[in-house]
C-alpha cells in the first residue's frame, strides 16, 4: 500500500466525503475505484456525459445488434 496526496478544494472534498458517507463507503474506495477505471480504460470524462437521444432509427440498429449478440451467446 502507498499514500497519495492530492490537492483539491476543501469544499469538493467535503461534498465527496458526505456523498460517500451516505453510501456507507470510505472516500478512499471512490478514489481507488476511479484510478482502477482509468487504468483499465485510459480515458477521462470531464463535465456531464453527453446525452444521446435514441431515435427510432438508432433503436432499430440497437435491436439488430442485440439479436446478433443473443445468437452468439447461445
Amino acid at each position: 500500500m502507498t499514500t497519495l496526496t492530492v490537492r483539491i478544494k476543501e469544499d469538493l472534498k467535503n461534498q465527496a466525503a458526505n456523498q460517500a458517507e451516505k453510501l456507507g463507503i470510505p472516500l478512499t474506495l471512490i478514489v481507488t475505484n476511479a484510478l482502477r477505471n482509468f487504468v483499465k480504460s485510459p480515458r477521462i470524462v470531464i463535465g456531464e456525459p453527453e446525452i444521446i437521444e435514441v431515435t427510432p432509427a438508432i433503436q432499430k440498429k440497437m435491436d439488430k445488434v442485440d439479436k446478433l449478440l443473443s445468437k452468439k451467446s447461445k
